[in-house]
């Protein structure tokens, strides 16, 4: 039973959205200690959240039935729903949405990932429409999934039209207790659309690297490697603390559940298919080509016409054959390999190589979508590149290269030639073609690595 009381150091919080991020956020947030009103618009969802919180020793926390009696005294509104067209909806609906019952100068967080333009159509409906000036809008998408969700330690991407909402005490304190005491919150120089945009940016090397994770331990499973053991050499750390060469963080947090025969719902196909999706729209709208990104895009399609709510990990399967004999060859491989020590060995570095090969290329789409972005001032560049090294579009390769594309005189293109040549070579060039026709030998596409060779020879040769 949750627990009343008039006396908190807390603001009071409504949170509209309980699906896997807003169920974790919002249920960390009142293990805090936070009275959080929370509203879904699916009744089960919303029964488990309130079963979950009343678990929660000194519980506070309660149940709307609908975003208009979530707000109603609330201090803080968090949104953490699916996509714009929800935004929209929970606070603009025309009997139940939250704008009818917003106290006077209270803050709306934007946690949800949507089309950097929307926080400013947002606000213009908030200012224009229903005349409410005095309501806070702080555009913040989150990053990092929902484990980190869960122990309050996202990283935070935030924007607002007048900086000081930013600081405004109530905001402040909700967005530090989701953002590792506020150590993983970085405040985007710009207005509204601002967060978006950063991550946006983040979302290009999360987009690719989801697929290209299930890709490389698809690769290694018909390679013959125990799978298990490509997954730790990938993951370890050297002696002096260094990622090795073809590690991401989403190589690092799919693969447990790519190995698991029933892996957890974690994160659905449907989610990074709609962030895709809206750095494809944005393609459109800066006329720039993100050539890695869209062929990634490609794959989430086809994943989503029959696995769009399955955990994105299943991707593994479908680069190997869904309802295949082979579609679980991953859980099967792992522990087990007919290949002698060296061999396994020699095949372990060169697909961690083959994967880095794509990480490389990855961060040369990011940098691209920076430029079109306008998002390569030194103070911008410094932050995204800081951001993203922390977040879920990490890589090994992304921490190199980048810093050498900002301080290289003779530009991007130059800095990544010289960063391929010395860290890779025609050698790696002449090994990854090997493992592409290997591949397609066994009916296998590694549809990613193929795209980012084609970038890469441009590079070595």
């Amino acid at each position: 039973m949750a627990i009343s009381s008039s006396t908190s150091p807390y603001p009071q919080v409504a949170f509209i959205g309980l699906g896997a991020m807003g169920f974790a956020m919002s249920t960390h947030l009142v293990r805090t200690g936070f009275n959080v009103v929370g509203y879904d618009i699916y009744g089960p969802t919303l029964e488990r959240w309130q079963s979950t919180c009343d678990d929660i020793p000194e519980s506070r926390a309660s149940t709307a039935t609908s975003p208009s009696e979530a707000v109603k005294n609330a201090q803080v509104v968090c949104l953490m729903v699916a996509n714009h067209h929800h935004v929209h909806s929970a606070l603009f609906d025309e009997k139940v949405g939250a704008v009818h019952s917003l106290p006077q100068g209270i803050t709306v967080i934007i946690h949800a990932t949507i089309p950097p333009t929307e926080p400013s159509h947002v606000r213009s409906r908030l200012t224009e429409e229903f005349k409410r000036p005095d309501i806070r809008l702080i555009d913040a998408p989150v990053s990092g999934g929902v484990a980190r969700s869960i122990n309050g330690t996202l990283t935070i991407m935030a924007a607002s039209d007048i900086a000081k909402n930013l600081e405004q005490p109530d905001a402040r304190i909700v967005l530090d207790n989701v953002s590792s005491k506020g150590k993983t919150l970085f405040v985007i120089p710009g207005t509204l659309g601002a967060g978006q945009s950063a991550k946006a940016l983040n979302q290009v090397m999360a987009g690719i690297h989801i697929p290209s994770a299930s890709e490389i331990m698809g690769l290694a499973a018909i390679n013959g490697v125990d799978t298990q053991k490509f997954y730790d050499t990938l993951t370890t750390k050297d002696s002096s603390g260094k990622t090795a060469v073809g590690w991401s963080w989403m190589f690092d947090n799919r693969g447990p559940r790519m190995l698991s025969a029933e892996p957890p719902m974690a994160s659905a196909t449907a989610i990074i298919n709609k962030d895709v999706g809206i750095i494809r729209d944005e393609e459109v709208r800066l006329n720039v080509e993100l050539p890695l990104l869209n062929e990634a895009d490609g794959i989430l399609k086809t994943v989503m016409k029959t696995h769009s709510s399955a955990d994105d990990s299943c991707i593994v399967q479908y680069y190997l054959g869904f309802n295949s004999d082979r579609a679980n060859l991953v859980v099967q491989s792992a522990g087990k390999s007919e290949l002698s020590s060296a061999e396994q060995e020699t095949k372990i570095q060169d697909l961690g190589t083959a994967h880095a090969v794509i990480h490389l290329i990855s961060a040369f789409n990011t940098i691209t979508f920076a430029k079109a972005l306008n998002l390569m001032h030194a103070d911008q560049r410094k932050q995204w590149y800081t951001l993203i090294s922390g977040a879920a579009g990490g890589s090994t390769i992304f921490s190199e290269v980048i810093p050498l594309a900002f301080n290289d005189s003779n530009g991007v293109e130059a800095a990544f030639k010289k960063y391929a040549n010395e860290k890779f070579g025609a050698d790696t060039l002449e090994k990854t073609l090997s493992i592409i026709k290997n591949a397609k030998s066994q009916g296998y596409e590694p549809k990613l690595l193929e795209a980012a060779v084609a970038r890469f020879r441009q590079f070595v040769e």
